[in-house]
């Protein structure tokens, strides 16, 4: 009768655990990051209907963009619109001067996804903030050209609203310190989406002018 493994037994057994360790984790980890991004998504998918409730009763005009400059309010610019706190769509957040509506992004801890809206933009104290606009890519969405057209009329952009979660391996510092590369046809180019080949890119959701939401969550 054996008293128990030999050395080789063991060091096969250790030899087989790391390998299948090095099969399961990184499927494990992909799996959960497939999870989270389903999440995100149905998030923007019931703030984009909140979004819509809202037009509603508004006469068919959407939340302003929320835009300030002051070192307090910088990391939230774009936060969720107050109006749909006030209108009872959204939960509260609030964090020193700045209110907005509070459902956090899974990619950006501390702060709520983010929102722009083509037409009026105001700061975090209520005061107007000049009007917001989008650089759209000429074509969008059926192809993009190489033109980027600036829209600040909502009746006529061809994007009314952009939601969006920052999404994985993003780079929050380099977006601060760009405030946002609207110029370049942020977030609404697809450039900007999230790739599975990469990995990388924002989650987004957005209402086209004839009421179609496209965005990220068409991926494959």
């Amino acid at each position: 009768m054996k008293g128990g493994f030999t050395l080789i037994e063991l060091l096969v057994v250790i030899a087989i655990i790391s390998l299948l360790m090095a099969i399961s984790v990184p499927a494990l980890y992909q799996a959960r990051e497939q999870a989270k991004m389903v999440v995100v998504n149905g998030e923007l998918h019931g703030i984009g209907i909140a979004l819509e409730a809202y037009a509603m009763e508004n006469e068919n005009r959407y939340p302003p963009t929320r835009a300030d400059c002051n070192p307090w309010a910088r990391e939230h610019t774009y936060a969720l619109p107050q109006e749909l706190v006030d209108s009872g769509y959204l939960p509260k957040g609030e964090i020193g001067k700045v209110r907005f509506a509070k459902i956090e992004d899974k990619y950006n801890e501390g702060c709520a996804y983010k929102y722009i809206a083509v037409g009026p933009k105001y700061d975090y104290l209520g005061a107007p903030f000049g009007n917001q606009h989008l650089y759209i890519p000429e074509g969008f969405p059926s192809y993009e050209g190489e033109t980027l057209i600036k829209y600040n009329d909502f009746e006529i952009s061809p994007v009314t609203w952009v939601l969006f979660s920052l999404g994985p391996r993003y780079d929050l510092q380099s977006l601060e310190e760009r405030d946002f590369p609207l110029k370049e046809g942020f977030p609404v180019s697809r450039r900007f989406w999230y790739s599975p080949k990469t990995g990388s890119g924002i989650l987004t959701r957005m209402r086209l002018i004839n009421d179609r939401h496209i965005g990220s969550f068409e991926s494959k």
